[in-house]
């Protein structure tokens, strides 16, 4: 009985620390130049702590990664690119007219879909 109420117990925990865990998304330029540099960085970055997916777009350069943020953060990330050769950038988004998404609440423009939702629908 004692067994079962533990098992229970643990069982709860888990359930409720995946709840809280907020999982982020962000999305990198990395210099990648072939499928063997795409592959290494599939390979790599998927095992970083806190890595939940990786898309690897080697046409346009790009690294989208999903992580839990009670686990890791963009710089420890970044770092994990640094570790096996490669600069990660962060790509901030843009809104209509090309600024950062944080000049482009301040000014009151339309967001395009690359925009986090923080600026004003274009009426």
């Amino acid at each position: 009985m004692k067994t079962r109420i533990i098992f229970i117990a643990v069982l709860s925990l888990l359930f409720v620390n995946g709840l809280m865990a907020k999982n982020q998304k962000v999305l990198f330029s990395v210099d990648m130049d072939c499928e063997k540099c795409q592959k290494k960085i599939e390979k790599n970055i998927a095992f970083e702590k806190g890595v939940k997916a990786i898309d690897v777009k080697l046409d346009e350069k790009t690294v989208a990664v999903t992580f839990d943020d009670s686990k890791t953060d963009v710089a420890k990330l970044q770092k994990g690119f640094k570790k096996i050769g490669y600069e990660a950038v962060e790509v901030k988004a843009k809104c209509c007219s090309g600024k950062a998404d944080a000049d482009c609440c301040k000014s009151g423009e339309a967001k395009t879909t690359e925009c986090s939702g923080k600026c004003k629908e274009k009426k």
